[in-house]
């Protein structure tokens, strides 16, 4: 017999909503806003799968753009110090992972300042009612 089916959260808007009030000043999202404003984190699932019924891993790519580059890695870092306490304040969080970064690469054409990094969010399902 097989268990219940589960429903996972929506783990970048989970990270979006987390991160927006440890930012002021700085747009975070999952798009990139009109007009497009000078400081932005941006947040998308670009991957992952589902460890078990429980645990869905979801890799994050984390964009960071600001006006110089030292300032694009002091954002990344930050939102990467606050990404790795979200499982203390988010209960759906189990585990965080920092794939790769902060890297700053430009944003071509434009050449503006811009780091990235992949997170992954351990998040737990919610049993869906039969």
């Amino acid at each position: 017999m097989t268990g219940p089916a589960h429903r996972f959260p929506d783990a970048a808007r989970l990270a979006v909503d987390y991160l927006r009030p440890l930012l002021p000043g700085v747009h975070v999202g999952t798009a990139v806003p009109r007009p497009r404003l000078p400081e932005m984190v941006l947040l998308r699932r670009i991957g992952g799968s589902q460890r078990n019924a429980l645990v869905d891993d979801a890799r994050l790519d984390v964009q960071v753009w600001a006006g110089s580059d030292a300032r694009a890695t002091e954002l990344a870092e930050e939102a990467r110090a606050h990404l790795a306490a979200i499982g203390r304040h988010r209960s759906e969080v189990r585990q965080v992972d920092v794939s790769t970064g902060p890297t700053l690469i430009p944003d071509a054409p434009a050449d503006v300042p811009r780091a990235l990094m992949t997170i992954t969010l351990s998040v737990r399902g919610a049993a869906v009612p039969t």
